[in-house]
This record gives structure tokens, sequence and C-alpha cells, in this order.
């Protein structure tokens, strides 16, 4: 089976699983996202009943568009042959090792997004309750704590689910994610740090200094339940510490000095006894930002808000990604067809064609999304409205290339010869200058992704880009600059923003060289 059918038949089985999913509600990986979009809070507000059915439109919409490129893919496979030009630039490519090797890289970084939620996400992927097994993740319904023996009819916790469960040790179980932590909206403001007693000092675990600071100590038997707030100086307890009953209400006060207890004072009206099972274990509570901490599963700790940094970097480059393919298909279609017609009827269509281009290049494009931004608010805007405001002054560039191949393409004798013939122009154009005029533009697709990454990281950075319901690296590169002393959040974004641009820059390199157009050429 040839490369166009092997396509047709991957984008229809997209389809497909996405149609399913949709059908029977299903929370699908990556193939949700096609039923992903929905009305702003203000436009859903003045057409309540048009925003349940928007979803399903867009999706629609997608799913055809889909459908009717895996069709013509399967139809033009029928007299498919790879063109032997066209066979030397790809082996071209896989000789240049450093962009060859980059590209497999990247291709590994846009797979590695595809799992989504069963990746990064606060959902289980499994529950295993009284024999019976649950698939939070892979459906739209949101389970209660009653489902699962809880009292209240509350949205659930799957990690505070899990540890129960572990306590309780009787055959039930919680499946989470690798990172179990959604990218937005899912903060961890406090995290238990482990303290440890070496010779009657206590200690932060791993570190050689003794502990300073307050801590709290829990039930053996329940460890949400507090018993004992107290403060350490030099590892050893000092001053007042405070006792809790198992309701989480103070019923005494002690006084420590050099670990030694001086007084303790009941308070005056509790009638409960204190626990004698006084837990030895102390905690140390942090607040975000926090550092990485492998028993939290905050792999590269949190940020000021507390949500997980690998999480939001593993969203952010979902949202580049999917912002690179629409950004991409979107400018060059533009910019192809305008500089291609321009090119090739020249007179007054192109001297108009110039004179918008002209004034498109001196309008800023970042004034224009910061004053949408502005006007309509920053909650209501979308990806697709970022998208669409860059590509509407991106074509600009693909067009100017465009523009001057087809100028000298259009003297070729080959052209002549198929007008000759009978051909239409539009055939002539995107069926004889196209391909001659297509190495160009190939090249300057890696250049083009790396100006989206950068353009959405710098919206987000200086406060007009996209909401704080998509995960950005421009957001987290604000917070580390303001949190300066928590240097694993510049860190972390740093790293893989800087690393996937030097992999989409060695990519346009080897793309260039490969498809040099004078090494190679081609006419029909």
């Amino acid at each position: 089976m040839n490369f166009p059918r092997k396509i047709a038949i991957l984008l229809l089985l997209i389809v497909i699983g996405s149609g399913v999913g949709r059908f029977y509600e299903l929370e699908l990986p990556s193939l949700r996202w096609f039923f992903s979009f929905a009305l702003s809070e203000s436009w859903a507000k003045r057409w309540p009943d048009l925003a349940p059915k928007f979803a399903d439109a867009v999706g629609i919409f997608w799913l055809s568009l889909l459908s009717i490129v895996a069709v013509w893919l399967w139809l033009r496979g029928q007299s498919f042959a790879w063109n032997p030009m066209t066979l030397r630039r790809l082996k071209r490519f896989r000789s240049l090792t450093r962009g060859y090797v980059s590209f497999w890289l990247l291709l590994a970084l846009v797979l590695l997004t595809l799992p989504d939620h069963l990746l990064v996400g606060r959902k289980a992927l499994v529950v295993r309750y009284e024999d019976q097994w649950h698939f939070p993740a892979l459906v739209k319904k949101n389970y209660t704590a009653e489902d699962f023996g809880g009292e209240a009819k509350q949205p659930l916790d799957y990690r505070d689910l899990r540890d129960h469960f572990e306590r309780e040790n009787d055959g039930n179980f919680v499946l989470m994610p690798l990172v179990p932590w959604d990218t937005t909206f899912d903060t961890d403001e406090l995290q238990k740090v482990a303290l440890e007693w070496r010779d009657g000092i206590c200690y932060e675990a791993g570190k050689s200094q003794p502990y300073q600071g307050l801590a709290t100590s829990y039930d053996p038997l329940d460890p949400t339940i507090k018993q004992r707030e107290a403060t350490f100086r030099r590892g050893q307890l000092q001053g007042l510490a405070t006792l809790y009953n198992r309701q989480g209400d103070p019923i005494a006060k002690e006084q420590w000095q050099a670990g030694q207890l001086l007084s303790r004072e009941v308070s005056e009206g509790s009638d409960t006894e204190i626990d004698p099972r006084q837990s030895k274990d102390y905690f140390a509570l942090q607040y975000p930002p926090s550092p990485p901490s492998m028993s939290r599963a905050h792999w590269l700790g949190t940020d000021s808000r507390g949500w997980d940094l690998f999480a939001q970097i593993y969203g952010g480059l979902q949202v580049v990604c999917k912002a690179s393919l629409l950004y991409v298909v979107l400018t060059f279609a533009i910019g192809i067809s305008l500089g291609l017609v321009s090119g090739y009827f020249g007179g007054w269509l192109d001297l108009i064609m110039q004179r918008l281009i002209e004034v498109m290049s001196n309008i800023p494009f970042l004034f224009i999304v910061m004053i949408i931004a502005s006007r309509i608010g920053r909650d209501q805007v979308s990806i697709v409205a970022i998208i669409a405001v860059m590509s509407a002054f991106s074509w600009i560039g693909v067009s100017i290339y465009q523009r001057t191949a087809a100028l000298k393409e259009r003297e070729r004798d080959y052209v002549a010869a198929a007008r000759v013939l009978g051909a239409s122009t539009p055939r002539i154009i995107f069926r004889h200058i196209l391909p001659n005029v297509l190495s160009t533009t190939i090249t300057l697709i890696p250049f083009y992704v790396t100006g989206v990454a950068t353009s959405l990281t710098a919206l987000d950075f200086i406060g007009f880009g996209l909401p704080d319901r998509y995960p950005s690296w421009g957001t987290l590169l604000a917070d580390g600059l303001a949190n300066l002393e928590a240097p694993w959040i510049v860190g972390s974004v740093f790293v893989v923003l800087v690393a996937l641009l030097l992999l989409i820059t060695f990519i346009g390199e080897a793309i260039r060289e490969a498809f040099d157009p004078k090494k190679f050429t081609t006419y029909h």
C-alpha cells in the first residue's frame, strides 16, 4: 500500500474514533480535541441554546474536512509514485545526521503529547472498588465520593482516594496517570516534607542542617488527622506546641525548651483526652512554589499557584503542537495561493496585492493582539483567535517567495506547453508551477513553527496571550521571574523551550540543504 493511502486510512481511523467517542460520551486521548471547542462565556450567555450545539458543530466540521481529505488521498493513491527528485532529496536529508536525529526526537515529543490525560491528568485510569472496575479517565461521567464509599456527593479527588484505599488495604485500589495532576487549575497548596531524627536532632529528609520552623505530626493510623503543631529550633522542639483531637479541635498547649517538655495546659471545657498514640514523626508544611517532590509526584516542582510544573510544560507542548498545525496550514494555504496567483497574472492584480502587503507589513502584529485581548477580555480569547490574527499577518512572507518564483516560472517552456495543450489556469498554477516552487516553501515551515512557539510564549509572558485555562510556557516564565528564589520554575521552562527551538532549527537547516533548488530541480 502506497503512502497516500496509508495516510488516508489513518485519517479515517481518527474520524471514526473521534465520532464513536463523542457518540458514547468517551474521553479518548487526543481524539476528544475535535469536540473541545466551546463558545466564550459572553457568547454562551447571549445564546444559551446555541452553546451546547456549538462544540458538536465544530467537531462535525473538522471530521468532515478530514474525511474529504482522506477520500482525496485514497483516490490520489491509485496513481501515486514517488518522484525520483523527491527520493534524492529525502536521501540527502537522511544523510544530514544532526537534522535527521532532531527530526526523530521532535517526532517523539509530538507522539508523547498524544496520550493526553492518560499520561498527565488528575482522573484515575482504573478504580477497583468492591470487585467492580471503573475507568474514570475514559468516560465523561464525573464520579463522586459517594460512588466509592464516601458520604457526600462532592467532587472526588482520586489522589486522596488512592491513599485511602492503600491505608485500608482491603483489595480496592486506584491506578493514577504517571503525573497525577491536571495541566491547569489543579492546586497543591501544601506539601508535606518528611522530617527525620538523627541522634535526637530533627532534620529535613536529605539535608545536613537541623530543621528550623513549624512542623506537624499526624495520627500514625490516619495521616489526615493532625495531632500536634510544634516549632523546631536547631532541630529540637522549642517554644509553644498545640495538641488536637481527632475532630481537629485544639485541646491542649505545651511549652518546650531544647527538646524537653516543660508544661502542658489542657484547654478549659475540653472533655477529650489526649491521644496516647502521639506520633514522633513530623512533617514540614511547604507553601508553593515547592521544589521537586517524588512523594507528591511533582517531578519538577510547583509554581507559585501550586500547579504542577511538569503538567503545565506538558500541556504547553500540546498547545504549541496544535497551534503550529493550525498556523502552518492556514498561513501557507493563504500565502501560497495569493503569491502564485499574484505572480502568475501580474499586472493590476499584482499591483494591488503588493500595495496590500505594504500596508499590512507596517501594522504591528503585537499591538493588534494586545488591542483584541484588552477589548474582549483575556478570558474570552481562544487559541483559534490568536492563530487567526497571527496568520492574517504571517502569510505575507510566504506569498512574497511564491510571487517571485511564479514570476520566473510562468516564462518557462513547460508552462507555455501546458497553455498550448489547453490546460486550465488553476491546473497550470497548482499542477505545474507549484511543484517547481514548493521546495522553497517547505524549507520555511520549521522556522514558522519556531515563530509560533516564541510568539505564543512572548504574548503569554506579557499578559496578552491565552487565558489561564490554557497551559502556557510564557506564564510560567513570568511566574519564575517573579519568584527567583524558586529557580526550578525558570530553569525547567527555559530548558524545554530552548531544546524545542534547537530541534526545530536543526531540522530547518537540514531541510533547506536537502531541498536546495540549486542542487535539485524539476520541470514537467
